[in-house]
């Protein structure tokens, strides 16, 4: 069978789509967790060109490098014979004699499960996957290449599968026997566009006009996806509100993957213009709630920035050599302040959470980012020297996407707020037309007719002003009340000043500020990795587990021991055990941000207005 399969492929190597691009790939042959893929071409015009595979991609904001996955990467002319090609780096391979060129063939490894190439783990909602006959999770940029100058040229897809595997992606698929076939516009639509195979378990919803599609896999079926659709459908109705009542695209896709066994030291979802991807730890329909309902209500947010709202730095994406936009805020920072402001709005959330949500995020922001670094720089130098800072697009991003609603309102005396202005800007630009970077900021002023507005972007987007918390909840009568305490149990730090040290797979301690009273007691220090607490390890896999298994039976007094691998001056680890009496640690309220006893006029007015559930 396998001989038979790879004499069609060889038959169909003078194929073309309409003159673009023809790829087969069979999911029934994989050895060694690789995929073996064929690119027939169209006719060549220059005598050389020259294949990459993306150093990076939208949404990631990292240098993954994805063509080291890349291996036996081999040019052919009609008649079966080999072309010169030179691998000129890691991405890129040049090919003479290009005007004979029919088709290249290559091996691609899954990202998930190949600790032999070497370099930084690739995020798994941006990575692939191939377990046979199980799961393939096919992120099409980490298999599949483009011709440089070639990239708007048309992609047939087509995909040989085991008959028992489902297939699903925002592309439609028509399917001939066990062969679907997918057809994109041009690369970066196909790359747009993630593919999940896997046992059917799929939900549809309609949403006014537009098809959601949900595909799931769970390695012990705790979960299905019908009750994921069940929790995502009240939410994308809420999303089809906040948006003015009509969603912007006819379909979308969520590709859900579960998992028992975390490897790459996080969990979470990539999104695109019209799907997204999710890996998420394994558990039932209760115990992911609400993280499905934050994780979806993001990414699907997505589909205004940057489907229909993104500078030129996105809409003409360069995936080996990008330049990075100033308006992280806008991309990240006001997706996620809207995914949390529309569950508040209605009432899939209470509004005491989305304060918690505001604390937590402040918090967070004050503990782990450097507030010096302005916004609009650390978003232009996300791949470089700012790269640390990434993870503040979900907290200062947020925050200032939330201060913006506000200010805002104040200005137009609460008839228009965050809701109205990416209406505005999605009517301007669209899919299809770029916004100039350096100019975002004038042309807010200009399409709000707001002057002030031009102060707040330079002072806390362009600047580096310390965000006036404080007083942006004044303006809603709310406080942020410091002297209410609560007591809890801490195993020494807070979680959130945590990181994952991939090479050995354990969490350690990022800074000093994540060190409370207890950790100070039993002697914690900086870039201690945890291995054991009380005898129960607390290694990545089993960490919140056994976290909490301790932290629920642990009464005031008992003796807490931690054990610790702490970096030697040899370059190793010397194992050192901590011991401590256990005692709760006071600290501010969970909940400190509460309404003021005696709101004025002025300021009830706008918390109703930026309260209200219809825009």
């Amino acid at each position: 069978m396998q001989k038979f399969i790879l004499a069609c492929l060889l038959c169909m190597g003078t194929t073309v789509f309409g003159q673009g691009f023809n790829v087969q790939i069979n999911l029934k042959d994989v050895t060694e967790d690789r995929l073996k893929i064929q690119m027939n071409f169209p006719p060549q015009k220059q005598k050389s060109i020259q294949v990459n595979f993306p150093k990076i991609v939208p949404g990631t904001y990292a240098n993954y490098d994805y063509g080291r996955y890349i291996v036996n990467f081999q040019a052919f002319d009609q008649q079966g014979k080999s072309l010169p090609v030179t691998k000129k780096n890691v991405n890129q391979y040049q090919i003479s004699d290009a005007t004979k060129l029919a088709y290249v063939r290559y091996e691609a490894n899954d990202t998930w499960d190949s600790p032999e190439v070497k370099g930084e783990y690739i995020f798994e909602p941006a990575g692939s996957n191939f377990q046979k006959d199980t799961l393939f999770a096919l992120n099409t940029h980490t298999i599949l290449g483009y011709v440089s100058g070639q990239e708007k040229q048309r992609i047939k897809l087509q995909i040989e599968k085991p008959s028992h595997l489902v297939g699903v992606s925002s592309l439609k698929n028509t399917t001939q026997g066990d062969v679907d076939t997918y057809l994109a516009a041009s690369y970066q639509e196909l790359v747009d566009s993630p593919i999940m195979y896997s046992p059917a378990d799929t939900a549809k919803i309609m949403m006014g006009e537009t098809e959601i599609i949900i595909s799931l896999y769970s390695p012990n079926n705790t979960l299905s996806a019908k009750q994921v659709a069940a929790k995502v459908e009240p939410l994308l109705d809420a999303q089809r509100k906040y948006l003015g009542g009509k969603l912007p695209v006819k379909r979308y896709a969520f590709l859900v993957v579960l998992s028992d066994n975390l490897k790459g030291g996080s969990y979470g979802a990539l999104e695109h213009a019209q799907s997204s991807f999710y890996y998420l730890p394994e558990g039932n329909a209760d115990q992911l709630s609400q993280t499905i309902r934050d994780v979806c209500a993001h990414e699907f947010f997505h589909i205004v920035t940057p489907l229909s709202i993104h500078s030129e730095e996105i809409g003409s994406f360069d995936f080996n050599e990008p330049k990075m936009s100033q308006h992280l805020w806008l991309y990240e920072g006001l997706t996620e302040y809207a995914a949390h402001h529309m569950q508040a709005k209605y009432e899939l959330t209470t509004w005491n959470d989305f304060f918690k949500t505001i604390q937590e995020k402040k918090e967070t922001m004050d503990m782990q980012y450097d507030a010096k670094v302005p916004f609009t720089v650390m978003s232009q130098q996300v791949l470089g020297k700012h790269k640390e800072q990434y993870g503040n697009v979900y907290q200062k991003g947020a925050l200032i996407g939330w201060g913006l609603d506000l200010f805002l309102r104040q200005q137009s005396n609460g008839a228009y707020g965050t809701q109205q202005m990416m209406t505005e800007l999605a009517k301007t630009y669209g899919p299809n037309k770029s916004f100039k970077d350096d100019e975002l900021f004038e042309a807010l002023v200009r399409m709000t007719k707001m002057p002030a507005l031009r102060d707040f972007f330079k002072q806390y987007v362009a600047g580096n002003e310390a965000l006036p918390i404080d007083a942006w909840l004044q303006h809603i009568g709310y406080t942020w009340d410091t002297t209410q305490k609560e007591e809890i149990k801490s195993p020494g730090f807070d979680p959130q000043g945590l990181a994952i040290k991939m090479e050995t797979k354990r969490a350690y301690v990022e800074s000093k500020s994540a060190i409370n009273a207890q950790g100070e007691a039993l002697g914690l220090q900086v870039k201690d990795e945890f291995i054991s607490l009380n005898g129960l390890p607390i290694d990545m896999e089993n960490f919140g587990k056994n976290m909490k298994k301790i932290l629920q039976i642990i009464q005031r007094g008992d003796m807490f021991t931690l054990e610790v691998a702490r970096p030697n001056e040899s370059g190793g680890y010397t194992s050192v055990t901590l011991k401590a009496p256990f005692t709760p640690i006071s600290q501010v309220s969970k909940s400190a941000i509460r309404p003021l006893l005696y709101p004025t006029p002025e300021q009830l007015k706008l918390r109703a207005d930026w309260m209200r559930a219809n825009p």
